[in-house]
Formats: structure tokens, C-alpha cells, sequence
């Protein structure tokens, strides 16, 4: 493997499993730049999830591997969705998804360092919620609904037995408090992740970096997500009162803000909940990775047990 130096390192430190996984995700990147002419010499594995994440110094260009074909289509369908509603986002280099060794990958403009910019990520945000939500009919996930696999992977996963249990009585006890929520707003186009919108500059006009398709589903969720590292104790309330305070300039004048404040919204503490609960399960979900994920997905699980103190800090 022609990878650059942190790539290397981290093989040489980590798991099999994760070893393995790395190097097939590199074998269908090599696969498709021989048809790209793109070169993959010292790549760097930037990011493992959602998907794996590449830079290539030598092509200037940000390359996903992806597990599912109709997800990397959707995903660039999405990217130029926003573009042609002026939300400013990381362009794809290639218009269609390639495919190799069974994966399919899809290339992109370098997006350049991440900016912690809370209103710039309000502004985005709002220009997604502001688009007609019948234009995401064909994407490939159309409706955003966080209990599809949110149980995927459990029973494999190295955690106690009575972990599991918990796990799954706690999704089913959400999924009943889920159906009975009171959306204030009707539902539009979201990103339906669990952070606030990833932008990027690389010295010109800040960008959305896209990692997952855009869903149907209820702003509210972007906006409880959007909340998680000052619900964490990471973040400052300044940058809660910013976010906030940006989505309502650039928002639907007839929408806003839910009760003018997120956090004042009766069903608030569920959506938080569940986002919480999706980001057990993906700890839970690698955890066989390699040990220090595996004590990740410990220490989660007993904070949503009442085993350690609440509200968590989890080293974000």
C-alpha cells in the first residue's frame, strides 16, 4: 500500500479487523483511479466514518469509499441539489459514483480546514431547510426515519449480554416515545445527521461538506443536533445562542425557530434521546475494531445505564 505517513502508522497500531478494512477500502480506490487517472500514491485515511474518507495530495482531491452504490448516488445527487439551490457545498469532481472492489467511490473538490464556525453552519442549514422538500423524492433514502438499522450489528457486537438487553429495550421504549411526538413544523428537506453541518474553507467562500445524502424528515432534528456538543459540556453557550440566533435570520420567515428556542420545545429531551442513542450504536457498532473503541462503546453504554455521571463528556 502506497499511503502517506499517519496511514501507515495507524496500520501498524491498530487491529486486523481494522486493519483489513482499511486496506479493502484501499484496494477499490486504487481499483478506480487506474480508471480515473487519478493517482492514489501516499493517500491518507482521513476519516472512517460514516465512510471511508482519502485524501490524495497528488490528484488534490477528497475521495469517499462507500459500501452502497445507491447511497454514493444519492449523495451526489444531493450535492448537486444544493448547488442548484446557491447552498454553497463541496463539489464532486465526477458526476456518477465508480465502482471497485464491490465498493463504489466517489471523488471531490479538496474542501480545505474544517471551520468551528456555529453561524456559518446555522446559514447552510437553513438554506437546506428552505428547499422544497418534493425535490428529494429521488434520493434513495427519501424519508428520515433514525430507527431504520438503528439496531444493526448488536448482536455481533463485543458487548456484555445484559448491555444488549438494555440496548434493545431502549430503542423500543424511544421508537414509542418517537411516534408520539408534536412536530411543530411540517417536515422539509434536512441533513438528518447527528452534528451541526461540516464546513469547510479553503480560503474563499465556506462550504458544506456533504457526507451522508440528504432525507425528508423535521428540521428539528438538525437543530437538536446541532446542539450536541454544548449539550455535552463541549461547547459554550455563546455558540448555542449563535447558531440560533443565525438560523432565525436565514430561516423561513413562517417557520424560525420552534418556540423560539430548541431546547424550550416539549418534545425536545426525546430527539435528543434518540440522537444520543444513535451515537451509542455506532460506537456499539465498531467496537470490535480494536480495544479502545471497544472501551468507547463500554463507557457509553453505562452512561446511557446511569452507571457513570450524566451529562456525559465523551472526548469530543
Amino acid at each position: 500500500m502506497s499511503v502517506g505517513p499517519r496511514t501507515r502508522t495507524l496500520l501498524k497500531a491498530t487491529s486486523t479487523a481494522r486493519r483489513q478494512a482499511i486496506t479493502a477500502s484501499y484496494s477499490a480506490l486504487t481499483q478506480v483511479c487506474i480508471a480515473t487517472a487519478d493517482h492514489a500514491m501516499q493517500a491518507e485515511l482521513v476519516s472512517e466514518h460514516p465512510t471511508h474518507a482519502w485524501e490524495l495530495p497528488a490528484s488534490d482531491a477528497l475521495v469517499l469509499v462507500h459500501a452502497d452504490v445507491a447511497e454514493a448516488r444519492a449523495l451526489l445527487r444531493s450535492a448537486q441539489l444544493l448547488e442548484r439551490h446557491q447552498v454553497p457545498v463541496v463539489p464532486p469532481r465526477y458526476p456518477d459514483a465508480l465502482t471497485g472492489g464491490g465498493r463504489a467511490v466517489t471523488f471531490w473538490r479538496l474542501p480545505g480546514r474544517e471551520r468551528h464556525d456555529p453561524a456559518t453552519s446555522a446559514r447552510m442549514t437553513a438554506g437546506i431547510h428552505r428547499i422544497d422538500p418534493g425535490t428529494v423524492r429521488w434520493l434513495a433514502r427519501e424519508n428520515h426515519d433514525p430507527f431504520n438499522g438503528l439496531l444493526d450489528g448488536l448482536e455481533r457486537a463485543p458487548v456484555l449480554n445484559s448491555g444488549k438487553r438494555f440496548l434493545r429495550d431502549r430503542a423500543d421504549q424511544l421508537c414509542e416515545e418517537w411516534a408520539a411526538i408534536d412536530w411543530p413544523t411540517p417536515s422539509t428537506v434536512i441533513l438528518g445527521t447527528r452534528r451541526a453541518a461540516r464546513c469547510h474553507s479553503d480560503g474563499t467562500l465556506p462550504r458544506l461538506l456533504l457526507r451522508n445524502p440528504l432525507l425528508h424528515g423535521h428540521r428539528e432534528w438538525d437543530l437538536i443536533a446541532a446542539r450536541w456538543r454544548s449539550d455535552l459540556l463541549l461547547g459554550h453557550l455563546n455558540d448555542t445562542m449563535g447558531y440560533t440566533e443565525t438560523y432565525a435570520a436565514h430561516a423561513d420567515a413562517q417557520m424560525g425557530v420552534p418556540y423560539g428556542h430548541i431546547g424550550a420545545w416539549p418534545d425536545y429531551q426525546v430527539v435528543r434521546d434518540v440522537i444520543v442513542f444513535t451515537e451509542v450504536m455506532s460506537a456499539v457498532r465498531r467496537a470490535h475494531l480494536d480495544s479502545h473503541t471497544r472501551q468507547k462503546a463500554d463507557y457509553q453504554v453505562a452512561c446511557l445505564r446511569g452507571a457513570r455521571r450524566r451529562p456525559w463528556n465523551w472526548g469530543r
